[in-house]
């Protein structure tokens, strides 16, 4: 079953996601609805613990934490048995960065696609660590922990940040391709980026040219359209480039999961190289004539790996479906 849920108390909008082609029981439902009274008491203590981590990581306040505001989530959900798997998008992506894989997941697990408020939140919003802050909270007031989280590109970042401030709360990463350490920015945008400049992006992140469709391209140039969205991706870009995790990912305990493109050559694979010797715990598997995005690319070959990891080392392997 899957589900397109928005819900929260903050205006804050959201890419709209839709999924097509995948059969009558996975099909996307869409919600939104107020926080009930009960909830609020409720999110009193949640944002206690948030502004904790806030404190360990050294980040300004988001604004919806300054305010003590509910975030608002948008999220597609699927699978109704095993453990929670929460999917983190990167820079440029989306939920649809899911699509294809995600229904592979729920064959074993509950996957949830999070979408994170890059193009919609307020700039305070938009860095790292307001990131990983702004997933703790879903983590926390969807009572997932210890959760794992499966992070591309920036959202594997988000996902580092957020094992590092509140390690009680993940059982596993999974992570792809994933900046922290190194990886070709983005954070010199031009002024009007457009059709050529997303197509010279997507080409290099993509091994197989099949992906770099003119529809691709157009959804991404409408977005940057606007100098509020691409201020914002800037801001993000920036923030990432300039947390480098290099003396702190010893610090992450949990069994990790690396699983890269050789042809990466965003993060390459020199990147996950270094990722794989810093972080104690963790394994690198990698694919050929793969770039920058390997769940879109082999799905299959990615649902494969995350279930073969999961049945050795989730703490809830016991309720993965065989």
């Amino acid at each position: 079953m899957s589900e397109i849920n928005s819900y929260g108390a903050s205006p804050i909008s959201s890419v709209q996601c839709e999924l097509t082609g995948c059969g009558e029981d996975i099909a996307p439902r869409s919600f939104e609805y107020p926080v009930p009274v009960s909830r609020r008491f409720m999110s009193k203590k949640l944002f206690t613990f948030v502004k904790n981590s806030l404190k360990k990581i050294g980040s300004d306040d988001p604004l919806w934490l300054k305010q003590e505001l509910e975030p608002e989530f948008k999220t597609v959900e699927m699978g109704a048995v095993g453990p929670e798997i929460v999917l983190l998008h990167g820079l440029f992506g989306a939920l649809s960065n899911w699509d294809t894989v995600q229904p592979l997941m729920a064959e074993y697990s509950q996957p949830i696609a999070l979408s994170l408020p890059l193009i919609s939140g307020h700039r305070s919003e938009v860095k790292v660590k307001s990131l990983a802050l702004y997933t703790e909270y879903f983590v926390r007031s969807r009572g997932f922990a210890p959760v794992t989280l499966c992070g591309n590109s920036l959202g594997g970042h988000v996902a580092l940040r957020l094992c590092l401030a509140a390690p009680e709360l993940v059982d596993c990463l999974i992570l792809t391709a994933t900046s922290g350490l190194y990886e070709h920015s983005v954070d010199a945008l031009p002024v009007r980026p457009g059709y050529d400049f997303v197509k010279e992006h997507m080409t290099k992140v993509f091994f197989n040219q099949q992906f770099v469709t003119e529809e691709a391209i157009g959804e991404i140039v409408k977005i940057l359209e606007d100098r509020g969205r691409v201020l914002n991706l800037i801001h993000a870009a920036r923030s990432a480039k300039k947390d480098n995790l290099k003396d702190l990912l010893g610090q992450i305990k949990v069994p990790t999961l690396l699983l890269w493109g050789e042809d990466d050559v965003v993060t390459s694979m020199d990147v996950a190289e270094m990722f794989h010797k810093l972080i104690p715990n963790s394994q690198l598997v990698s694919i050929k004539n793969c770039g920058h995005a390997p769940m879109i690319e082999y799905p299959e070959w990615f649902s494969e790996e995350v279930n073969k990891f999961l049945a050795k080392h989730s703490r809830h392997r016991a309720s993965l479906v065989k």
